[in-house]
Parts: structure tokens; sequence; C-alpha cells
């Protein structure tokens, strides 16, 4: 009877630290320092001949064990209102980026736009021992209470495009109020002088946008009439109904500033459905370019800027904090908004 030869048991049980430190004549310690990036213990050509050595044996850090020594999870939760909405999908690709080549896995949660939801995932996370979050918040803009507490109890986590003016913690967003004052003197350069405006909810990016509307106004002495504003809640269905409404009064606007791009969508229909056409009828601008430069055929006028240097920088912001062991400074990042003029706005009809 033949006997099976003897197998190497790091290929049965999978190679260890142990393993690997014995096939090149060093230390545990030296090993888990390579393979960490450790540059002041390690050398570069240490370095690199423990990473071969690691790949060769089939070694595959316990990601667990390790989190006992350095209290870290390697797990990072970003949080959106909606993952299906392009604008977020830039801002997770823009994180990912940063944080899986770093080691980082991501966990990924869309609230629905359901501020309750938003606090129940970020305490889930917190109780799966992320090490920090990453948050596009859907909280009412006078409702920071949980992430002042969070911040006082020293959980580090970066806010992403929307922020709490009364909450001194990092974030990365753009300039709502330039971005409303854009699209809205866009419209004036054209002649309109009759331009409503769709809100979005009780969030500061829809606040800011609202003021640069009125600003723009104002500026151009226009009057604000409480009549052309109206709530779409950053919903389609919902602005679809307000520029339903708008359109059927008797001195109805001739150009309608959506507080962002899925509401815009949405005042475009409800336009057509009360019989009219855009632009030759009713202008239409949106903010946030979620057709994007791909889009094969454009249409609405917009607002744009980086989302996925703004996921970058958030996730750097973070990365930063986890590996200096301290919360992150409270600062703000802002990336500049820059108009685009598509098809869906044109000069008042005569």
């Amino acid at each position: 009877m033949k006997r099976r030869p003897k197998q190497d048991p790091s290929t049965e049980r999978g190679a260890t630290l142990k393993d690997v430190a014995r096939s090149l004549g060093v230390s545990m310690m030296t090993v888990s320092r390579a393979l960490s990036g450790d540059t002041s213990h390690v050398g570069e050509k240490l370095r690199e001949r423990v990473r071969k050595a690691a790949a060769e044996l089939g070694y595959r850090p316990n990601r667990w064990a390790r989190s006992l020594v350095t209290r870290q999870s390697g797990l990072i939760g970003l949080i959106v209102p909606d993952i299906s909405h392009t604008f977020f999908a830039e801002i997770t690709r823009g994180v990912q980026d940063v944080v899986e080549p770093l080691g980082y896995n991501l966990l990924l949660c869309s609230t629905h736009r359901d501020p309750a939801t938003e606090i129940r995932e970020a305490d889930a996370l917190l109780s799966a021992h992320v090490d920090g979050l990453l948050i596009a918040s859907d909280q009412p803009e006078d409702s920071a209470q949980y992430y002042r507490k969070l911040w006082e109890r020293g959980a580090k986590f970066v806010l992403i495009d929307r922020f709490f003016d009364k909450l001194a913690c990092p974030h990365v967003s753009t300039d709502d109020f330039l971005a409303g004052k854009l699209v809205t003197e866009h419209l004036i350069q054209l002649g309109h002088r009759a331009i409503a405006h769709v809100r979005g909810p009780g969030i500061r990016p829809a606040r800011k946008r609202f003021e640069g509307y009125c600003a723009a106004l104002e500026e151009h002495r226009i009057r604000i009439r409480k009549e052309w504003v109206a709530n779409g809640n950053f919903r389609v269905a919902d602005s679809r109904e307000a520029a339903r409404f708008l359109m059927c009064l008797h001195e109805r606007p001739t150009a309608i500033v959506a507080g962002n791009d899925t509401s815009a969508f949405g005042v475009i229909r409800g336009c057509r459905e009360a019989g009219l056409r855009v632009p030759e009828d009713v202008s239409v601008t949106g903010v946030g370019n979620v057709e994007g430069d791909d889009h094969p055929n454009p249409f609405l006028t917009t607002v744009h800027w980086d989302r996925l240097e703004m996921g970058r920088e958030a996730a750097r912001i973070l990365v930063a904090a986890l590996r200096d062991q301290s919360p992150p400074a409270p600062l703000r990042d802002t990336f500049p908004p820059a108009l685009l003029i598509r098809k869906s706005s044109a000069p008042p009809a005569p």
C-alpha cells in the first residue's frame, strides 16, 4: 500500500504568519510589520520579500485576529440616501478608489431618504465595529443631535454633500448657494422674469439653493412671488405635481428652477402633462448633473461639481483620522459648482 506524500501543513490549513516567517528566517513581528506597510522598522527590500513569500504561500490575513491587536476592524461604513441615484453612486465610487487599495472593506447602506432609517443604519454599523463612517445625511437641518452625540463620544465620521451649520465636524460639499444662484442668473440672462422655484426637503442644500435663487432675483430687482415657490422634496412625483400646480396658475411662470436634477425631471414631466413644451413654452433647470457628461443626449441645463473627487476627499479625511488614531479635524472642503447649459432652457416665448 502506497503511503500518501506528506503535505505542507500550510497548504491544508492556510499559511500563517509563522509559516511566512519560517520560510524567510525572520520573526513573526517582522512579517507582521512588513505586511502592514511599516516603513519605520522594515526596509523596502525586506517588505517586498515578505509580500512575495506571503503570496506564494497563499497567506491571507485574519481580519478578526488583527482587529484584536490593532483595535481596528478594517471596515468603513458609507450611508447614502439612495444608492440607485447616480449622484451617490459617483460618490461611492470615489470612496472605493481610496479605501479599497488601503485594505479597508466598505459597508454600504441606502436609507431610501428616511432619516429614521439613517440613524438605525448608523447604529448598526457602529455595533458592527466599523472603524469610521462616511454619511450623506438626510436629517433635517435642525436635527443634528444624533451626530453631535456621536462626535462628542469620539466617533470618527465625515459628512458628505450635506452638513449642519452648528456642528463642527469634518465635511465635504459644494457651494449650494452659488449653485442655486447660477441657474437663476442663467434664466435671467435669457430674458426670463417670471421664474418659479420647486424646493427640496428641509435639508441644508435645499435651503441654500433656494437662498441663491432669491439672491439672484433680488440683485436683478425681480419680485419673489410666494405662489411661484412650491415643494418638490427632491422627488419626481412631488415635483411633477408642483409643476402641474404652477402651470395651472392664472399667471404662470415662464421658467422653473428645480432644487435638483431628480426634481427637474418631475417638473419637466408635469409641464408636458399640462400641455406645455420644454423649453419652447417653459424653461427648466436642475442642480446635480445626474445625466452626466457620458449621457448620449444630455438635455437638462444644470450645475455640476466633482462628486467622484468629493467621495475620494471624504475618504482621505477619514482614513487620515483612523491612521492617526485621533478624531478628524472639523474642516470643510468645498467643491466649486459650474453651470452646464443644455437644451432645457431657452429665451421666453414672445
